[in-house]
């Protein structure tokens, strides 16, 4: 039988390191990761968390 391998975990990066690569990573300015993690309390989040937030913050309505 053949030995299962620990499923390999995402690296969680600061925020200042997402900040400085938002534009590649997200398509989006420094400024709207800021918008989009304002009240997250992780300071080290995955790249797919970080995206997850953008496009929940771009995605809400504006009241």
């Amino acid at each position: 039988m053949a030995e299962k391998k620990p499923a390999a975990t995402a690296a969680k990066y600061g925020r200042e390191e997402l900040a400085a690569s938002s534009s590649v990573l997200f398509g989006v300015p420094p400024e709207v990761l800021a918008g989009a993690l304002h009240g997250v309390d992780k300071e080290e989040l995955t790249v797919a968390e970080a995206k997850r937030f953008v496009n929940q913050f771009l995605d809400r309505k504006v009241k």
